[in-house]
């Protein structure tokens, strides 16, 4: 049997939602050949594991205690015990699984933590969790590899008090309105608003601001439809997904998304990630969204399962965003039960230890032993 740290939860406002994944994927582990370490990140980034925290009620009662904080140290888990000035060994571990949304969890500091400690990941690198937490930089490279975007312009916070009026005028200008204000940083539609006019824009762009130091304004679309195509590699090859509609018309909140859609469609999974309504797309934009998935994944290199979101309005796709810790791990979109859950987390792991078998070893060059320090 192998240990797996399931890291979640961390600095970010989605660490709920990422609770609730990070204890969805742990009770599907169990009972398969990974036995799941839970090691969840507070939102002040204190590390805490013990059993209890492979339990939802733990995080609705919301008490950490200190003893139950703990650091990685190599491929092992150590118990921190600052009163005694000690570590003491918790256990080893040998691959992680990132479930944090947001922030610099799923923005690239797990992964950065994880090679650091030399802990195989079965979720994307710093580069590609870097680039996508980022909606702007994401724009960038998406439209650098030749994949269409939503018309847009980019907002910060400095030069907004600066020179706002000019981007008023250019919103209205190369926009026209309605448009969507989104913040750079944020997932889970948390701070997305619409504006119909000056006066709203100003109100979301203040909601924005609020939230994160830079903003996106987009282009709105009346007729779109949203879609999600995931991707993952087994040795080597890419898999993708059929693309499957996820919302209707309109923009959706937080609370919409996680709330109120939860009470209403029953196609959800246990924490809530919409699974979608699954109508059927025409074949030509299916394939199309398959094709835009599988470039963006090779060409960034990635690894581990990752979502993209698209924008269908008419004929023409819009690749919106790339999430490369996706609610739930994207299994409903290759499984049609839970149950087959299981098997393909247990495949990402797989992969992941296999791929720590070809890692390449580091050069030492013995540079140093040539320097010779001479005291003035």
């Amino acid at each position: 049997m192998r240990k797996v740290a399931v890291i979640f939860g961390g600095k970010s406002n989605e660490n709920e939602i990422s609770v609730l994944t990070g204890v969805f994927v742990m009770k599907v582990l169990e009972g398969s050949d990974f036995v799941p370490v839970p090691v969840y990140i507070h939102t002040s980034g204190e590390m805490y594991s013990a059993a209890k925290y492979k339990e939802l009620p733990t995080f609705q009662k919301g008490v950490f205690s200190p003893q139950e904080r703990v650091m990685f140290y190599g491929k092992t888990l150590y118990r921190v015990q600052p009163q005694k000035g000690k570590m003491k060994k918790l256990t080893d571990v040998d691959v992680a699984l990132n479930c944090c949304h947001g922030g610099l969890g799923e923005g690239g500091g797990v992964s950065a933590l994880t090679a650091l400690n030399g802990v195989p990941l079965a979720s994307p690198d710093l580069l590609s969790s870097a680039v996508f937490m980022d909606k702007d930089v994401t724009k960038t490279v998406i439209k650098g590899i030749g994949i269409p975007v939503v018309e847009y312009l980019r907002a910060g916070e400095r030069e907004y008090e600066k020179r706002g009026a000019f981007l008023l005028k250019s919103v209205e200008r190369r926009l026209k309105y309605p448009v969507v204000v989104k913040p750079v940083h944020l997932g889970s539609s948390i701070g997305i608003t619409k504006a119909e006019n000056e006066e709203e824009l100003k109100k979301g762009m203040e909601t924005g601001f609020a939230l994160d130091d830079r903003l996106i304004i987009e282009k709105y679309l009346a007729d779109k439809t949203d879609v999600n195509c995931a991707a993952y590699s087994l040795n080597g090859e890419i898999f993708v997904s059929e693309p499957q509609t996820a919302f209707g018309d309109g923009i959706y909140s937080f609370e919409e998304k996680y709330i109120k859609r939860k009470k209403d469609v029953g196609a959800t999974s246990a924490q809530g990630q919409t699974q979608g309504d699954g109508c059927a797309l025409n074949g030509e934009i299916a394939d199309k969204i398959r094709s835009y998935t599988k470039t963006v994944y090779k060409r960034l290199n990635m690894q581990g399962v990752v979502r993209m979101d698209y924008l269908v309005s008419g004929k023409q796709v819009y690749l919106c965003e790339v999430n490369t810790v996706p609610g739930s791990l994207a299994y409903y979109l290759f499984c049609d039960r839970i149950i087959e859950a299981r098997a393909f987390f247990c495949a990402l792991l797989n992969d992941a230890l296999a791929r720590e078998q070809g890692a390449k070893h580091i050069l030492t060059t013995g540079i140093l032993q040539g320097v010779v320090w001479k005291r003035k």
